[in-house]
């Protein structure tokens, strides 16, 4: 399920009930988070406050964390869930997409083909 930092006021502060129900998720998903670094507003004890500009940045910064950069000749490996070198002569080019096997693992890889890239041919027919 993808939480929408947006749905966010950032001038406003909200409980642990309040944000579970803006959010759609469970109490204890805040709990956590808060046990990971979210902050709250100092002082408050019940109910615990959480700042909007806080909660924001807490999901943005948790989402880069995910993201995994791939430079040009490497896959993202469904198995190892790893920026990888594909196995020489596994290559295979299906529409935009390119799809492979791992290096490591042996596991399938693929990754989305830009169409300003070099490798990447389109074929022109004139009539």
């Amino acid at each position: 399920m993808k939480i929408n930092p947006k749905k966010i006021f950032g001038h406003r502060s909200y409980t642990i009930k309040e944000l579970s129900g803006f959010l759609n998720i469970d109490k204890k998903t805040c709990l956590r988070w808060i046990s990971d670094g979210l902050k709250i507003i100092p002082g408050c004890k019940n109910p615990i406050l959480i700042n909007g500009n806080d909660i924001k940045e807490f999901l943005t910064n948790r989402k880069l964390k995910k993201k995994i950069k791939l430079t040009r000749y490497q896959f993202l490996c469904m198995t190892c869930k790893g920026a990888r070198n594909a196995k020489r002569g596994s290559i295979r080019v299906v529409g935009n997409k390119k799809s492979a096997l791992c290096r490591v693992c042996n596991g399938n890889m693929s990754r989305l083909i830009k169409p300003y890239q070099k490798d990447y041919k389109i074929f022109i027919t004139t009539t």
